[in-house]
């Protein structure tokens, strides 16, 4: 089930519920997968590939187009997200923990378009988990993805939630799109059975815990860094150090916060954009010394989607909300 195209402003979370505020980061996991996919390797399923995509583009010869370079290359064959998503499950998620919800998260497409992947990773993921991908919003997708995981936590209608952001970087055709470097994905699996009142400190395994996400659809280019600012000032509200991971395209702007904000800026790798600030999410959340928030924050300059996701340190005493 594709999520719409515009995002809602996902500024608050849920008032009541046994998750409410307590969404536990517990497990991570992340990789580069060499192309391309292995269904490709049968020359039948790469004939089949070649046939969807020449009836696909027939009316359109401003495609690009050729017939019979479907999975050809290396690289450029391009992935699977139901092969990458598969070796990431078996790496994050224990048989012994099922999963409550799964999320897929991506912004190029399969290059397995015939089959209906969030479906298909429900049944290899122990569980059997609800699940559906959120797509058509580029990089926003995984904050989406995200309000969804923590939401649906809240309600307490599952403990736990597996969030997938996938790029593969094969496309056999000319692109506006922001085409990835590498075929990567990352998995990012919630715990959120851990009351707030009752909880004596972070599970175990825990690394952080989601305290705040703001999404704001439609912001131009001009008042990207005020409507930056404003939201890292309601994120970072009461936490001593602050640590800013961001694309970019947001970079530039963040570069020049009001004097005096208590926080440290630092720029993902450019080349990955949908993968890229969970990727340095993950190096942040093992090294040391960690700050007391994470904030992961993307914008894309095309669409005017503006997002931010703050995460407390497993451990940490800083008192927050968790708007």
């Amino acid at each position: 089930m594709p999520a719409s195209r515009v995002p809602a402003t996902g500024t608050e979370p849920p008032a009541s519920g046994p998750g409410a505020g307590c969404v536990r980061l517990v497990g991570t996991e992340r990789r580069v997968f060499a192309g391309p996919a292995a269904f490709l390797d049968d020359p039948a399923n790469r004939a089949d590939l070649d046939t969807y995509l020449t009836d696909l583009t027939r009316p359109y010869p401003e495609s690009g187009y050729t017939a019979g370079s479907a999975g050809g290359g290396s690289a450029d064959g391009g992935h699977s997200y139901g092969e990458m998503a598969e070796a990431l499950i078996r790496a994050v998620v224990p048989a012994d923990r099922p999963v409550d919800l799964l999320v897929l998260a991506y912004a190029i497409h399969d290059t397995q378009p015939g089959r209906a992947t969030a479906t298909y990773l429900s049944s290899v993921c122990p569980g059997t988990p609800l699940s559906f991908a959120v797509s058509d919003q580029e990089t926003a997708a995984a904050f989406t993805a995200l309000r969804i995981v923590r939401d649906y936590l809240a309600t307490g209608a599952g403990r736990r939630a597996l969030l997938l952001v996938l790029e593969q970087a094969g496309l056999p055709y000319p692109s506006t799109a922001a085409r990835p470097a590498e075929h990567r994905g990352v998995a990012l699996l919630f715990d959120g059975g851990f009351s707030a009142a009752g909880s004596a400190g972070d599970p175990a395994g825990a690394t952080g815990r989601l305290v705040g996400l703001r999404q704001h659809p439609g912001v131009a280019g001009d008042g990207v860094a005020r409507q930056a600012e404003a939201a890292l000032a309601e994120l970072s509200a009461g936490y001593r150090q602050v640590r800013v991971l961001a694309n970019p395209a947001l970079a530039g702007a963040l570069a020049d916060l009001a004097p005096g904000w208590p926080g440290q800026l630092r720029v993902a790798p450019a080349g990955q954009p949908s993968t890229g600030v969970w990727w340095q999410l993950l190096d942040e959340l093992a090294g040391e010394p960690r700050p007391d928030l994470l904030v992961a924050a993307d914008y894309d300059p095309e669409l005017g989607y503006l997002c931010l996701a703050g995460f407390e340190a497993a451990g940490s005493e800083t008192a927050s909300g968790t708007g």
